[in-house]
C-alpha cells in the first residue's frame, strides 16, 4: 500500500471533532481546571483555601457540558473525552493553574449547571433510612447497617424538631416524614433521583 495512502486512511477511520465555538471551548478548559483542583483537594495537594470540595459538582459540570457538547453534528463520546483530557493536558504542561482562573471557572459552572439546593432534613431522615433498611437486608446485624440506622434515627429526630418548630403536630410529622420517604423510595426506583448520601451524613453530624 502507497504509504501516502495510510493519513487519508486513518482519517477516515477516526473522523476529526467537529470544530468548538468560543463558549464551548471555554467549558472545556474550565472542567478541565476544576478537575485538577478537585484531584488536589482529594490528595491534599497545593493550598485552595476556602473553595469548596469540587469533585461532585465537578463530575455533574462535566457531565452536563459534555451531554451539551454532543449535541453538536458529528460529536461523539470519544472526543469529548479527547478534548477534556487535552485541556488537562494543557493545564499540567503550563504547571500553574492561576487562582483566578478557577474562580471564574466556578463561576461559569454556577451559570451553566447551577447547584442543586440540598436536601431538606425530611429528604435525608428518609433517604439514610432506606440506606438502613437496604443495609439490613444485605447484611443484617453488620456494623454498617448500625451506623446506618443510628445516623437515619438523628435524622428523623432533627427533622421533627424542625417541624414542630414551623408549628407541625405529630400526626402532621409523621405524615410528612411518611410522604417524603414513600416519593424517595418511588423517585429512586423510577430513576428519576439520585440521592445526596453524602450531605445528608453531613446533616447527621454532631
Amino acid at each position: 500500500m502507497p504509504l501516502f495512502l495510510i493519513p487519508a486512511i486513518l482519517a477516515a477511520a477516526s473522523p476529526l471533532p467537529p470544530p468548538l465555538d468560543a463558549g464551548q471551548a471555554a467549558q472545556i478548559r474550565c472542567v478541565a481546571a476544576l478537575a485538577i483542583v478537585a484531584s488536589e483537594q482529594r490528595r491534599g495537594v497545593n493550598d485552595w483555601g476556602n473553595l469548596p470540595p469540587l469533585a461532585r459538582r465537578g463530575a455533574h459540570f462535566s457531565g452536563t457540558v459534555g451531554e451539551a457538547l454532543l449535541k453538536n453534528p458529528g460529536m461523539t463520546r470519544e472526543h469529548v473525552r479527547d478534548a477534556m483530557i487535552a485541556g488537562v493536558a494543557t493545564f499540567q504542561k503550563a504547571g500553574d493553574l492561576p487562582r483566578d482562573t478557577v474562580t471564574s471557572c466556578i463561576a461559569l459552572m454556577d451559570k451553566v449547571d447551577p447547584p442543586v439546593p440540598p436536601p431538606s432534613l425530611a429528604e435525608c431522615a428518609g433517604t439514610i433510612g432506606l440506606a438502613a433498611d437496604d443495609a439490613q437486608k444485605t447484611a443484617p446485624g453488620s456494623q454498617n447497617s448500625r451506623l446506618l440506622a443510628a445516623f437515619a434515627a438523628v435524622l428523623n429526630s432533627r427533622a421533627r424538631d424542625e417541624l414542630r418548630a414551623g408549628g407541625k403536630t405529630e400526626v402532621e410529622n409523621d405524615t410528612i416524614l411518611g410522604l417524603a420517604r414513600e416519593k424517595l423510595s418511588a423517585d429512586i426506583r423510577a430513576r428519576r433521583a439520585t440521592p445526596d448520601v453524602e450531605a445528608c451524613l453531613e446533616m447527621a453530624k454532631p
